[in-house]
């Protein structure tokens, strides 16, 4: 019950990019640089639209086209007539998206192996696999517990490691708030086995 528990609490916490890094989305050229804001429209060279901006952290700006979201970085935008515009169409985005997320699932899926390290986004240790059943993960964290994940709360750092998309301090706070809930539940649960056995005496 507490390993279900704290994979629902990093679930929830969890900011692994969803988005694709798509190399290719050259802004096209002769065009005022840009400054992208979230909820701003995103247009291709030709003025079709692309997508909207969702997100921005540092110079990733990911850019949702509704049915993908891609990570773009800021120098990739200029600003043209309609507003914020790349070089690509958004089937060309997609596609780039696409065939990105493909290649991050295969070397995902060869780096889920037994004693495998799991890192935190700032690159501390959390734990290593223990064991990979279909989508879910157990990882054995450092403190000598066990969590169980789906392969979607995984990822892949910049080394090439696996990761969770959330720091280390945000991952203790996970697995505490996880903790507090599983002793209130255990308590409650006492709490009710006393009353019962109470009753029974009674009775």
């Amino acid at each position: 019950m507490k390993k279900s528990l704290i994979a629902a609490a990093i679930a929830a916490a969890s900011i692994v990019p969803a988005a694709a890094m798509a190399q290719e989305a050259a802004a096209p050229a002769a065009a005022a640089a840009a400054t992208p804001t979230v909820g701003a429209k995103v247009f291709d060279a030709e003025g079709g639209e692309v997508g909207t901006v969702e997100a921005i952290q540092g110079n990733v700006v990911t850019v949702s086209t509704g049915t993908a979201r891609a990570g773009l970085p800021v120098t990739a935008f200029v600003t043209r007539e309609k507003g914020l515009t790349i070089g690509m169409n958004k089937a060309q985005l997609e596609a780039a998206v696409n065939g990105a997320s493909a290649q991050n699932d295969a070397a995902k899926d060869a780096a889920l192996v037994a004693d495998a390290p799991v890192k935190s986004s700032d690159g501390v240790v959390l734990g290593t696999i223990s064991k990979v059943e279909g989508e879910n993960v157990t990882v054995a964290l450092s403190n000598g517990s066990a969590v169980a994940l789906q392969k979607s709360n995984l990822g892949l750092g910049t080394d090439g490691s696996l990761a969770l998309g959330m720091t280390a301090a945000d991952f203790t706070k996970a697995a505490q708030a996880a903790g507090s809930a599983q002793a209130s539940a255990d308590a409650g649960a006492a709490a009710g086995s006393a009353a019962a056995a109470t009753e029974g005496t009674e009775q």
